[in-house]
């Protein structure tokens, strides 16, 4: 009897112990068929899980399969596609592109709560680089942060501190006058402490204050050097003998002399509206790389420039510049509603029909009875724009100056505002073949943030910061026009900034996850080495 109950304690607690091992070995078991590391990947619980999406990591070279895990704002985990990742909110992105949100190298962002901030969101940008062509709303650095900190951030934001915008501040009458020795000292004063502050360096814009000496310029190139930034120039104009490699050549002086990382501006655009510069000036950018100088170019290669009516480019007679930049008058459109006298002159989207209508609304503007409206020239030719597009160093950019018509109430501007991005990538790389793709999102973003040295963006790898776009390669296009620029690009369904959701299934969420990022590093002002990356493995994006 004892013998007898003691076999059926024996084998209850077997059949126990075997229940507890079997439930204990079958997930190992199963884990062990993909990844030792599955066992920790599969306990998470992120904030977002993205599955199924082709990952991209313009940097490493990355293109495949992957899934991501995101928490507290960064990007947490990366992972093959077998291994399926759970979160508060997990997104499906079978047919998706997974790559770093794109870094607007050229922007006039003052306000992102406002004006164009939605829609650069849903162009896929989660970074704004700032203040650029010399023009920044706040001269301060530390009240520009505090303004846009307040308002609350679309994207993230640096800044630069802008020549033209010190200028002002110090008193110089207008211009085409130079700064006194004495406003000068001003000037160097604000930058130290706009860069102490967290600028990223300081930008010119002699284009539209042509009173800005060479000198002035190179002692605030100098300051900036000084405190580890870089330089930024929408050079001079280029309406005179040989302008446009005179323009290009003051910058890349500037970048010899002070030392310094240097950007020129627009290089498609500003100082070549000459269309038969393009050349030259391209040769002169790459005899200063190969002289060992940190030079950037960037544009937006749409077929018009924008920029002001009462701009200084046009104090030149407009028969001479029509005939230098290839067009007429009516290649000239103003976006906005033009009203004098209380009664609307002219329609947003209007072209001017001669010259003397262009020299009456301009001399309206000069004499400050009529604000100053943006002006659109339709000047770019096709074959110049793939020159400049199929560049290899080109840094894309919108120069986004969105804004709202008063009359209308409607968006008013450039096309490139809303889809400078989409239009890249749908447009120039889909349909045009310019580059292909991992090198395309190099140009969105990890350039930017390799040549500012952004050491957590403009990538998608384990411990760097959420700032993903999810796009459509094969339905990604801008849908904005020069009549109605406010229509949001197609085929970007998601965007993250921070770790969190700004753009839902095509649909802003309203949040406002965007920081002021202040440089305490110095800037490398370097292009990455994007040839021959070898395939490397999904573990080789987790540190």
């Amino acid at each position: 009897m004892e013998v007898g109950i003691t076999v059926k304690k024996f084998l209850v607690i077997s059949l126990i112990c075997l229940i507890i091992a079997t439930a204990v070995v079958i997930p190992a078991a199963s884990s062990a068929d993909t990844q030792a590391s599955d066992l920790h990947y599969g306990t998470t619980y992120y904030d977002i899980a993205i599955n199924n999406g082709r990952v991209i990591d313009p940097l490493t070279g990355f293109d495949g399969m992957a899934n991501v895990g995101i928490k507290d704002g960064v990007i947490a985990v990366i992972v093959t596609s077998s291994q399926k990742l759970s979160g508060a909110r997990e997104i499906d992105a079978t047919g998706l592109t997974v790559a770093p949100g794109f870094i607007n190298i050229h922007s006039h962002i003052t306000d992102l709560g406002n004006g164009g901030g939605p829609l650069y969101l849903q162009d896929g940008i989660t970074t704004e680089i700032s203040g650029n062509c010399g023009i920044l709303g706040q001269v301060t650095f530390s009240k520009f942060a505090e303004q846009l900190e307040q308002e609350g951030l679309y994207a993230n934001v640096a800044t630069y501190v802008g020549h033209n915008s010190m200028r002002e501040a110090v008193g110089v009458p207008n211009y085409r006058t130079p700064a006194t020795p004495e406003q000068l000292v001003q000037m160097e004063e604000m930058l130290r402490q706009g860069m102490q502050d967290g600028a990223i360096g300081v930008s010119f814009g002699p284009f539209y204050g042509p009173g800005a000496s060479y000198p002035e310029m190179l002692a605030l190139a100098k300051v900036s050097a000084e405190y580890g930034g870089c330089a930024a120039s929408h050079v001079r104009d280029a309406f005179t003998p040989g302008g446009a490699v005179k323009a290009v050549n003051e910058a890349i002086s500037t970048a010899r002399e002070a030392n310094i990382p240097f950007i020129i501006s627009h290089t498609g655009g500003g100082p070549t509206v000459v269309p038969r510069s393009s050349g030259p000036v391209l040769e002169a950018i790459y005899e200063g790389m190969d002289e060992g100088l940190k030079l950037g170019i960037d544009w937006y290669g749409y077929d018009a420039f924008l920029t002001e009516l009462g701009a200084a480019i046009f104090d030149y007679p407009p028969e001479m510049l029509m005939q230098l930049m290839e067009s007429q008058v009516s290649d000239l459109e103003v976006p906005s509603t033009v009203v004098i006298d209380g009664k609307v002159y002219m329609q947003a989207g209007e072209r001017f029909s001669s010259i003397e209508q262009f020299l009456y609304v301009r001399q309206k503007v000069k004499s400050k009875e009529i604000p100053d409206p943006m002006l659109v020239g339709h000047l770019y030719k096709p074959a110049k724009q793939k020159f400049w597009m199929s560049n290899p160093y080109l840094m894309i950019e919108n120069d986004c100056t969105m804004t709202v018509d008063k009359a209308t109430g409607k968006y008013a501007g450039h096309p490139k505002d809303a889809g400078a991005f989409a239009h890249f990538l749908g447009y120039w790389v889909r349909q045009q073949g310019v580059c292909d793709l991992r090198t395309a999102l190099a140009r969105t973003s990890g350039m930017a943030a390799y040549w500012l040295g952004l050491d957590k963006k403009g990538r998608v790898q384990v411990g760097c910061d959420a700032d993903l776009v999810l796009f459509d390669p094969g339905t990604i296009i801008d849908k904005s026009t020069y009549t109605e620029p406010g229509q949001a690009s197609y085929g970007i369904p998601y965007v993250i900034v921070n770790g969190v959701l700004a753009v839902d299934n095509s649909k802003l969420t309203g949040a406002r996850a965007g920081k002021v990022i202040k440089r305490t590093w110095t800037v490398p002002g370097l292009y990455p080495n994007l040839s021959g990356l070898p395939p490397i493995s999904v573990s080789a994006l987790n540190p």
